[in-house]
């Protein structure tokens, strides 16, 4: 049984931690029609190798993506593709099946966070808050957007699109070259990311810490001013305990693990903590 600290359900009931999701939890979405799902981030590129122009670039590419080398697969077929196909793949995969809230997305709302930070493109959890199901109202911030510290102090909830979105997808981040122009192009918006990470305990859900987009964004984390206060991640139990060990000494990230392809009790994990967290704000009441 996966047991929480009640640090992070105090933490989580006092609006002191962020969410962090990952796509884990968009993958457990399905379509209108119950057929289809999000990708994982090699399904994704795979499937964007078509938009890929020239056949020895495609070829190169997809022997990056057989290699796991995801990031640079990515920098391949950005810098490859015709923009005009890929912006009609990232609607084709990500709008126009119509992915309905997984059950993660659910709880997370459920647990009612002021902030969440995702580096998901689609827009499933965006639309799900904004359906009326959120009971304070939700904003929605990419990260070239210029109101994000407004959103911060006032009393909104504020979903962060931390690597853009797909209704805006000349901006998306997915690559290091990508990644770099956001930091150099929006530096405002990753001083307030830092803050975040600096002055909020963060968890970490859906998110596979081996993923390139999280290596990306963990960049961000602990570095500049280790604390003995740690953030936390829900994902599938490590191979080894050394890399549990490293990931806490590099990132202070406590690792909370559920056994490999067990996602029913990940989901479990979470509705517990939602439970502690809704009955930590009813004794504060």
């Amino acid at each position: 049984m996966i047991k929480w600290p009640d640090t992070l359900s105090t933490e989580l009931a006092e609006r002191r931690c962020i969410v962090f999701m990952g796509a884990g939890v968009s993958m457990g979405s399905s379509s209108a029609s119950g057929t289809e799902h999000p990708p994982n981030w090699e399904d994704f590129l795979k499937g964007a190798l078509p938009a890929v122009s020239k056949t020895a670039d495609r070829a190169y590419a997809k022997k990056l993506v057989a290699a796991k080398q995801f990031l640079d697969a990515a920098e391949v077929i950005t810098e490859c593709c015709d923009h005009a196909d890929f912006d009609q793949y990232l609607r084709r995969t990500f709008v126009q099946p119509r992915f309905e809230a997984s059950e993660m997305h659910k709880i997370i709302l459920e647990m009612d966070p002021k902030i969440v930070i995702t580096t998901n493109y689609d827009q499933i959890y965006d639309h799900y808050c904004n359906s009326g199901i959120a009971q304070s109202g939700y904003n929605v911030a990419n990260y070239t957007d210029s109101f994000v510290v407004e959103n911060i102090r006032s009393r909104v909830r504020l979903i962060i699109k931390a690597h853009g979105c797909v209704s805006d997808p000349g901006n998306i981040v997915l690559s290091r070259s990508s990644y770099y122009r956001a930091r150099r192009d929006f530096p405002g918006f990753y001083d307030v990311l830092d803050a975040l990470f600096l002055t909020n305990t963060l968890l970490f859900v859906g998110c596979s810490l081996g993923d390139p987009d999280i290596q990306l964004v963990l960049e961000n984390v602990h570095i500049s001013a280790p604390s003995s206060h740690p953030h936390y991640a829900l994902v599938e139990k490590s191979d080894h305990r050394s890399i549990k060990a490293a990931i806490k000494t590099t990132h202070n990230i406590e690792l909370v693990e559920y056994p490999k392809g067990a996602h029913d009790l990940a989901l479990q994990a979470l509705a517990g903590l939602r439970d502690k967290v809704i009955a930590a704000r009813s004794r504060a009441v």
